[in-house]
């Protein structure tokens, strides 16, 4: 009898936390994890010193601080068009990966099928196989990324439990339209589908596009477990505050997962967070212009050194084809960190080997530019010394 559990074989270490030790191995600019190199804003700053003072050391119940999910439930009806309950419906989270594994595990039987949008953030695919769910992968259209309605209704059989969808998407920071999410409400409302939504990227989003929760559209909020958090939008991805949504039924059993998974989320940074909802509009337009200002200079970087970049709507990941220069994904972004010094992330980990055992995320990479333009810049200068 093996000592690991089988649910192991399935899966493999997050390769974007590895590329991230290659990128300190070799001194090389990071550019495949999304981890700002710039400081959070000092309200937050403040918020720890005086979390500090009030000695805000010891477990806070076990859904979170009352007043997080107070102001939470505020931002979610003006924001995203949610009533949610903050007593009964929300939960404050270790981050919106743990949101979405303890989702995941709450509503998941053995053979259930999880439907999961292709290409996809690695934390999905993992974590459905850790709930002996079978995940199904849906690709999206090659042009856009958009959704194919007949591709994703051919997915969906009688084992069908959830989708997963996650808009600004990573990696290709795609916003997927009205239309999109209607096909997804539809097919889902048809055929008894709860769906899981990852926005955490929702306050990054580009040429004025707005940003859509799909728990709003009708009919859906009762089917809907919306997640999200703190750590991307204020630059703060180390402290790991999330939170997820949902209706008493599906949300009475995500606490009971997230319970024995990790207690409660940090309390210091629980009390810290709550300063973010002092923060003017003026912060989320700055927000959204410095990231657009690296999105173009990024974009129009990679797209001189001719590689066929699509262009973000949301998020900062940038997914680049690089089949012009004669190497797979994992030949090029290990070229990349060792001999140009920059690190990327492999197109082929957000995707599941075909059945002729190809990938067909092999001819990209990821870059992320959640950095300062002077890094980007220095990563571009890096890059062009021997690629052009």
């Amino acid at each position: 009898m093996g000592i690991m559990s089988r649910s192991l074989e399935h899966f493999q270490e997050s390769v974007i936390r590895k590329m991230t030790r290659k990128a300190i191995e070799n001194d090389a600019i990071n550019l495949s994890q999304g981890m700002p190199d710039f400081s959070p804003p000092l309200e937050l700053i403040e918020g720890i010193k005086e979390g500090l003072d009030e000695e805000k050391h010891q477990y806070s119940v076990t859904y979170g601080r009352t007043d997080l999910r107070e102001k939470i439930s505020e931002k979610l009806q003006d924001y995203n068009k949610l009533v949610v309950d903050p007593y009964n419906e929300l939960t404050i989270t270790c981050g919106a990966s743990e949101a979405i594994a303890s989702s995941i595990l709450a509503i998941t039987n053995p053979g259930d099928e999880i439907l999961i949008l292709e290409p996809w953030y690695e934390n999905y695919v993992p974590i459905t196989y850790l709930a002996q769910g079978k995940p199904v992968f849906v690709s999206l259209s090659k042009e856009n990324y958009s959704i194919d309605e007949e591709v994703l209704k051919n997915s969906i059989n009688k084992k069908t439990k959830a989708t997963i969808i996650n808009s600004p998407h990573n990696p290709t920071g795609k916003v997927f339209s009205p239309e999109d999410f209607k096909i997804i409400s539809d097919l889902c409302i048809d055929h008894d589908i709860i769906v899981i939504t990852d926005e955490i990227y929702e306050h990054i989003i580009f040429d004025g596009l707005k940003h859509l929760s799909i728990g709003s559209f009708d009919s859906m909020k009762e089917r809907t477990i919306t997640i999200s958090g703190f750590s991307k939008t204020f630059s703060v991805t180390g402290w790991r505050i999330g939170y997820v949504a949902a209706n008493q039924e599906l949300m009475n059993g995500i606490r009971k997962v997230h319970d024995y998974l990790t207690v409660c989320a940090p309390s210091l940074l629980q009390y810290a967070t709550l300063k973010v909802f002092d923060l003017s509009p003026v912060y989320y337009n700055e927000l959204i212009n410095r990231y657009q200002k690296n999105r173009d200079f990024l974009h129009s970087q990679l797209l001189s050194l001719g590689m066929d970049v699509f262009n973000p709507q949301g998020a900062y990941y940038m997914f680049a084809d690089i089949s012009q220069f004669g190497m797979n994904d994992i030949e090029f972004a290990n070229y990349l960190v060792k001999d140009e010094g920059v690190a990327t992330v492999p197109g082929s980990s957000f995707y599941m080997n075909n059945r002729l055992g190809n990938n067909p995320g092999s001819n990209y990479v990821r870059f992320s530019f959640s950095q300062k333009l002077e890094t980007l810049q220095n990563a571009a200068d890096r890059i062009k010394k021997r690629l052009i």
